[in-house]
């Protein structure tokens, strides 16, 4: 004989925790076991807390008979109180405990393994080389093209303010490097394969040897504020924009045999904040469009001479986030100088994923498999990191 019944209980902060626990009954008492449930008393010791209609989860009791009349129960717990104090399940303690010390030795042999790659890593030469770079004009995109003509690389600055472009390749050309700059929206495909077959057919430059994509934008509002227009722009440029750009570059880099591909993604393509849900999912789809790119590369046996690089920066200065602030006290904004550094030390060595800070490797793939147990993990790592737009 089986019985099942549910009710729904205030834990006023729940923890989303599953564990269950089997008490064995006496026959007399199975008849008042659903009653002493209805009160919300758990024979274990466990209170929980009166039934309300809001901020409720779920428990139920399911009871079976066994030899000799005696009954027992089964009690599916989602959350629980225990005084005024709320702690995850013992058993759940000790699953997170084993989820952390596996994160811990991955980490340690990542370390390991990194530090190796670090001492036996080549930095490779960009002399003469032509680094294509879209979103240049301003912010992390100058910035990179700079530090590369410093490098003796011939620098192509790919923007739709076209004022601004010319500014900033004036600029580069001043202080003794070699740049150029065409004005192109990277959302027209046609436009963006014009100007990649002008680059190749220029006297001066031929066909790219890197190409860096880093043009974006970011609407910081939430999901419901966020317009039909707004998500499409962004979807146009952090997306399609990418997609356009590869497409138009690629297939020269394959005739070649050689080339390099970069994508600026984000630490918000690994996990979602307030205020960015069209932003954080543009990056998401980034990652997977570079992960998939790799494979394909992989599995035609071009990896030797065909590399990619997608770059996993954390929030920096730029002017996409003028208006925003973060409240971490733990981790401040970047500036555009280390942002900038970051993507072309991985460029020069040819790393498939970089994290700026490297430390941000830690908490986006180590302790986010942690955090994916339990959504607990998860809150007490956003409060105390602080990761928010203000």
């Amino acid at each position: 004989m089986q019985s099942s019944k549910s009710i729904d209980v205030k834990t006023g902060g729940s923890l989303n925790q599953r564990k269950t626990w089997t008490n064995k009954l006496d026959a007399p008492e199975a008849c008042s076991a659903q009653r002493r449930l209805s009160q919300g008393v758990v024979s274990n010791g466990f209170q929980l807390l009166r039934c309300e209609r809001r901020s409720c989860v779920r428990y139920s009791d399911n009871r079976r008979k066994g030899a000799h009349g005696v009954v027992w129960r089964t009690i599916v717990v989602v959350s629980v109180s225990f005084g005024e104090r709320h702690c995850p399940p013992l058993v759940h303690q000790m699953e997170l405990a084993i989820r952390l010390f596996q994160a811990l030795a991955y980490s340690a042999i990542g370390f390991f393994l990194s530090f190796i790659e670090y001492m036996t890593a080549r930095r490779k030469s960009v002399a003469d080389r032509v680094i294509v770079i879209t979103g240049a004009a301003e912010g992390i995109g100058k910035e990179m093209a700079a530090r590369f003509a410093v490098l003796k690389a011939k620098v192509v600055l790919l923007d739709v303010n076209a004022e601004l472009n010319a500014k900033a390749a004036e600029e580069i050309r001043k202080s003794g490097g070699c740049a150029y700059d065409f004005a192109v929206d990277v959302t027209k495909p046609d436009k963006m394969h014009q100007i990649a077959a002008t680059i190749r057919d220029h006297p001066d430059l031929g066909c790219a040897d890197i190409v860096i994509c880093s043009a974006a934008i970011l609407i910081p509002k939430l999901l419901e504020d966020n317009t039909d227009a707004d998500i499409r722009r962004t979807f146009d440029v952090n997306v399609l924009g990418y997609f356009w750009t590869i497409k138009a570059f690629y297939p020269m880099m394959l005739a070649r045999g050689s080339g390099h591909i970069v994508a600026v993604s984000s630490v918000g393509g690994h996990f979602g904040t307030a205020y960015s849900s069209t932003y954080s999912a543009s990056k998401f789809a980034i990652r997977g469009l570079m992960e998939s790119l790799e494979w394909e590369i992989h599995d035609q046996g071009l990896s030797d001479h065909l590399k990619t690089t997608t770059v996993y920066p954390f929030f920096t200065k730029t002017n996409l986030l003028k208006s925003c602030t973060l409240s971490s006290p733990v981790l401040p904004f970047l500036t555009i100088e280390q942002t900038a550094k970051g993507i072309v030390d991985a460029v020069l060595y040819e790393k498939s994923e970089a994290y700026i800070p490297n430390y941000c490797k830690w908490f986006c793939v180590e302790l986010k498999s942690i955090a994916s147990m339990s959504k607990y993990v998860q809150h007490a790592f956003r409060n105390f990191f602080d990761i928010r737009y203000r």
